[in-house]
């Protein structure tokens, strides 16, 4: 296949705006929620306990060794391959394209996972708000809508929404672990036991548990570097932008995770049995009521739109990247002529995933809320999570071959060899988790794998 012509990508973003791309890109309202009650009780009632904090603390400084890795890659790439460009810089453009397309395979799962995530949240509101219930998939459709409408104008308003919404949601929620707070009578106990180990839970053990999905939590902080093409100072602003995003939401993860343990009596069992321990608190006459709950879901909704949307942000430049190196057809390598926005990538990505959307209703049924699709979200959200650790790992891997080259740092040899341990004691975890038909999704990882390999084979003379 032969050289795609590069379309323009078109923008004068600051620090600002790449920071609301990294951090919607991690969603951290959704993560909050979700993901707090996975690090306290783990796989099947064996997790972190109260340590909930202390798990939430390690992800963060090891991930800021996966984190500075990519910031050093940012500092010498300026084109919005993000992950993919590294790897051909550091590994070869075979290597690039392999855990390229498995990097954007996760993320295109992820964006699947996230559009049914809000047909399911949308469904939940209008439940709790009007008492008629919406289905799931007309919920996704309408996140679908929204998505289309922000990207389609350009990416500077795509960008700003997103800032708008990751200040607001991020205030309101974090003023509301505030007032939990201040308000519980357990404070004293949480504050002392939240970082100790054997803070009602299984030990040393069950923080590695926890551990394992705290890591998720700041998942999508790289999406920064997507934006390489339409930023006024790349090599500044994206390194700045990945690191500031993880400690930022550290920050906020461990005021929310305090306050959920605080609210629920400093009792990691109960906080463990609940789906949305914050959203169950706002509900608490005691810290909130029905007001306070609707606009904390009102929040979570919001979150995780504006994630989808730095999903299609990241997803779109990705394609592009692999159009102008011929892996993709030269179509998708193309832009419009007024905005700079990839036409055809947008068009595969939303519309596929509207026809996905079809598809599961139509096998599914007619059933109300999530649980007609909890089989499909499950099994796409183990994929999505489990290739885009290895393509953290890889990317290390990458970034400790390009620190032994002349002229390569210190720093970057020693964050890489952090980052791959981590990454690859995760993913072991990983494995062992899966259960069912979740243990096709390495066979499918590898098929992927052999597919970008076998594309990017010399060609016979």
């Amino acid at each position: 296949m032969s050289a795609a012509p590069s379309g323009r990508l078109r923008g004068e973003l600051g620090l600002a705006d790449v920071v609301a791309q990294a951090a919607s890109g991690v969603g951290p309202i959704y993560s909050a929620i979700v993901f707090v009650p996975l690090v306290t009780v783990g796989a099947s009632g064996f997790g972190a306990g109260g340590a909930v904090p202390l798990c939430i603390l390690i992800a963060a400084f090891l991930l800021m060794a996966v984190a500075r890795v990519f910031a050093g890659f940012a500092r010498q790439v300026r084109t919005p391959g993000s992950l993919y460009d590294y790897l051909k810089l550091s590994l070869g453009r075979r290597a690039g394209t392999v855990f390229g397309l498995l990097f954007y395979a996760c993320a295109i799962a992820a964006f699947v996972n996230g559009t049914l995530t809000f047909g399911g949240l949308a469904a939940t509101m209008a439940d709790h708000l009007t008492g008629h219930v919406l289905p799931w998939w007309l919920g996704a459709l309408g996140g679908l809508a929204l998505v289309a409408l922000s990207v389609s104008r350009g990416i500077t308003m795509a960008v700003h929404l997103q800032l708008a919404i990751s200040v607001v949601s991020i205030g309101a929620v974090g003023l509301f672990s505030a007032w939990v707070l201040v308000q519980s009578p357990h404070l004293p106990a949480v504050a002392q036991a939240g970082l100790l180990p054997s803070a009602q839970g299984h030990g040393l053990a069950g923080v590695m548990m926890g551990l394992s999905f705290a890591f998720f939590m700041y998942g999508g902080f790289e999406g920064a570097a997507s934006l390489a093409e339409e930023c006024r100072n790349p090599t500044r602003a994206i390194p700045r932008a990945m690191i500031l995003t993880i400690w930022v939401n550290a920050a906020f993860y461990l005021l929310t995770a305090f306050a959920a343990l605080a609210g629920f009596g400093a009792d990691a069992g109960r906080l463990g049995g609940q789906e949305m321990p914050l959203l169950a608190l706002a509900a608490d006459p005691r810290y909130g009521g029905p007001a306070i709950e609707g606009i904390l879901m009102t929040m979570t909704l919001a979150d995780v739109l504006a994630m989808i949307t730095a999903g299609s942000i990241a997803i779109a430049r990705g394609l592009l990247c692999l159009a102008r190196d011929g892996v993709l057809p030269a179509a998708f390598a193309r832009t419009s002529n007024g905005r700079g926005v990839p036409v055809l990538p947008n068009l595969v990505l939303l519309g596929g995933t509207a026809a996905l959307v079809a598809v599961i209703r139509i096998a599914m049924g007619p059933i109300p809320g999530q649980e007609s699709y909890m089989g499909w979200f499950i099994w796409i959200g183990t994929f999505a999570s489990l290739n885009l650790l290895i393509a953290w790992c890889a990317t290390c891997i990458g970034g400790f071959v390009m620190g032994r080259r002349p002229g390569g740092s210190g720093e970057m040899r020693f964050c890489a060899a952090i980052g791959t341990v981590a990454t690859l004691a995760v993913i072991g975890v990983t494995l062992g988790l899966l259960e069912g038909s979740e243990r096709l999704v390495p066979l499918v990882s590898v098929l992927l794998a052999l597919v970008g390999w076998w594309a990017m084979r010399p060609a016979r003379s």
